[in-house]
């Protein structure tokens, strides 16, 4: 490894990194200094380094639980994983060099940890290096909304999709824009107990949407009835590349067909119209029906990576863990 030195950046390289991950093609907002510090959980940055030059670099938050080193994601992240500088060089060239540095960084994380699970943005694709130190990779989707032409988003939708919204229009819905964080988060909390299920994640949304609407880059978008009524939300938020839909929910009791799509649809129009981007990311559509809502709007299918590493020694008793937790949710449901 005398080619590359890799080591985790010390607070004072912060600022240069927001740089790099602002001119990386593999950069998101979630890859930022803002925002896993908002995260509240110990996080480190590997930076792989030629020379004084720094050229990749992989973030990571990192716990300890049951006495094991465990290296993962924020919550509310879609997207982690591997950024590389921004490269003129022949394909081939680059391409060989990424996989040498993934390789490393690879193996740099597995001597840290026990434990490994990292998910890749959709803009890396290349996990073969991951593979070959025995990482497993999995796939998931989520689905990118070209904006070039706003009109041609819209009739590029499902029929089903442009009838719900016209029909929510028609019978009084409208969106409020940026009504305020509490009210959208309301909303999502009314979909979580209609699915029996607890929203553990309200303090770390509450931490990122304070340090984002400092930085001017989140907005919530509440679907009201005629009596002016919260309905339906989507909250998205965005860097300089896309915006991305991260939380949204609806009241169960005053629930329409069209509200979710109207609100979805305002903030798609925002992202172009308001922010002048041209990508809109749907941030992941694993569960069924919440692929086929995603789906309708016209976006490309898109897949994701997630490389997961476990040292050999721990697999039974980690995977044992796992399958009680999962068990006691079972049980709970």
């Amino acid at each position: 490894m005398s080619e590359y030195l890799i080591r985790p950046l010390k607070d004072f390289e912060y600022a240069d990194w927001d740089k790099f991950v602002s001119q990386s093609p593999q950069g998101t907002l979630f890859h930022t200094v803002s925002w896993l510090t908002a995260s509240g959980e110990k996080f480190k940055i590997y930076g792989c380094f030629s020379g004084e030059e720094l050229i990749a670099g992989l973030p990571l938050i990192y716990k300890s639980r049951w006495g094991l080193r465990i290296a993962t994601h924020p919550p509310l992240t879609p997207y982690l994983g591997i950024l590389f500088r921004k490269s003129e060089a022949k394909y081939v060239n680059r391409l060989s060099r990424e996989k040498k540095i993934s390789r490393y960084l690879a193996k740099r994380v597995k001597e840290d940890f026990d434990y490994v699970n990292i998910g890749f943005s959709h803009s890396l694709v290349d996990l073969q290096p991951f593979i070959w130190e025995g990482f497993s990779v999995s796939i998931r989707y989520t689905y990118l909304l070209k904006l070039d032409n706003i009109e041609d988003v819209w009739s590029g939708m499902d029929e089903t999709r442009r009838k719900n919204i016209r029909r929510a229009e028609k019978d009084g819905i409208y969106v409020e824009s940026d009504s305020g964080f509490e009210e959208l988060f309301a909303l999502v909390e009314k979909t979580f107990k209609r699915q029996k299920m607890k929203t553990r994640f309200r303090s770390v949304a509450f931490r990122y949407n304070e340090t984002l609407e400092k930085q001017g880059r989140c907005r919530s978008f509440v679907a009201r009835n005629k009596k002016g009524n919260p309905i339906a939300g989507v909250y998205i938020v965005w860097d300089w590349n896309r915006s991305y839909y991260l939380l949204g929910g609806y009241d169960p009791e005053q629930s329409h067909h069209g509200a979710s799509a109207l609100a979805m649809w305002e903030a798609i129009k925002f992202t172009k119209e308001g922010l002048g981007l041209n990508e809109f990311d749907f941030e992941g559509s694993m569960i069924q029906p919440v692929e086929q809502f995603f789906r309708k709007f016209g976006g490309i299918l898109t897949p994701c990576y997630t490389a997961i590493w476990t040292k050999p020694l721990l697999k039974p008793f980690i995977y044992g863990r796992q399958a009680i937790l999962k068990s006691k949710i079972t049980l709970r449901k």
